[in-house]
């Protein structure tokens, strides 16, 4: 029989074994790689890529275009602590040109776009399934012991892609493919690859705010009922939108090509924790909107 002494010896030891398992738990979450990524979109694919063995976090919040976010003194911290930085390039990113120049651990996706191509990569499904091996390598260089892993997600990840990739183009052929009016010029990759006429843009190249006689030509044409929507979307106010459209009877659908509305769980500040198949259900709100805007 154990006396008063052997009681509080087992519960020292066991408070002792409990609190090294905690802090094992502690350290091994903490020496996760962190794994930068300057736009939601690609966050979602690393997350869904890297899942429980990296930390994914993201640069600029959803919903703030790439081309208007600024950087503070804190987020060029936070490129410097990070393990892995990913961006697409300087053709989207313009504000990371001067601070990624001496990051030895930044990669560029695609440094070399011209400026008469579209950056918004993420919105052809050619260059998604490309963008996912190579986050894979990226990963599998930097853990070669989770190696097997990260290449088993993106395994997973293409096959359920190109699944719901099929769907939509039969979905779209089997639609009217009337014109609509965009905010701006983001979508052509989308457009070309779904064989999309291309849309009408309120904003020109760079966001540049529209002029009077824009606005105006616009509006005639919508009360002419030469589109079948109008795209709004959360990145920009809606304050002129909602001047263009003011009485007309003409759909207005909301398309989120950063991902903002997809949903973020469990957000601490830094936009981690985009949850399972994030990226899957960003393109899946794409298909929809234009499906949206096609029916009858």
């Amino acid at each position: 029989m154990l006396n008063n002494g052997d009681d509080n010896l087992r519960v020292l030891l066991w408070s002792v074994l409990a609190a090294w398992m905690l802090s094992n738990i502690a350290w091994a979450d903490s020496n996760k790689p962190v794994v930068l990524s300057s736009i939601m979109p690609l966050q979602m694919i690393v997350h869904d890529i890297g899942g429980d063995a990296i930390t994914a976090e993201l640069l600029a919040p959803a919903t703030v275009s790439p081309h208007d976010f600024q950087l503070r003194p804190s987020d060029a911290q936070r490129v410097q602590d990070a393990d892995l930085v990913l961006w697409v390039g300087p053709m989207l990113e313009t504000y990371l040109q001067k601070l990624l120049r001496k990051q030895d651990n930044a990669v560029a996706l695609y440094p070399d776009l011209k400026n008469n191509e579209d950056p918004h990569v993420w919105m052809d499904a050619d260059e998604v399934q490309i963008i996912a091996r190579r986050i894979a390598r990226l990963l599998s260089d930097r853990l070669p012991a989770r190696g097997a892993y990260f290449h088993a997600n993106a395994a997973r990840f293409s096959t359920e892609f190109r699944q719901y990739d099929k769907q939509l183009q039969q979905e779209i052929s089997r639609h009217e493919r009337r014109p609509y009016l965009l905010l701006h010029d983001g979508f052509s990759r989308f457009e070309r690859h779904y064989g999309l006429p291309a849309g009408e843009m309120v904003m020109s190249g760079g966001d540049r705010l529209p002029g009077a006689r824009h606005i105006v030509g616009l509006r005639a044409r919508l009360q002419a009922g030469e589109f079948a929507c109008v795209f709004r979307e959360p990145q920009y106010a809606p304050a002129m939108l909602n001047a263009l459209v003011s009485g007309l009877e003409i759909p207005v659908i909301e398309i989120d090509p950063l991902g903002a509305r997809v949903g973020v769980s469990g957000d601490n500040g830094k936009g981690e924790n985009v949850g399972a198949d994030g990226f899957l259900n960003l393109y899946r709100q794409l298909g929809q909107a234009f499906l949206a805007c096609f029916d009858d």
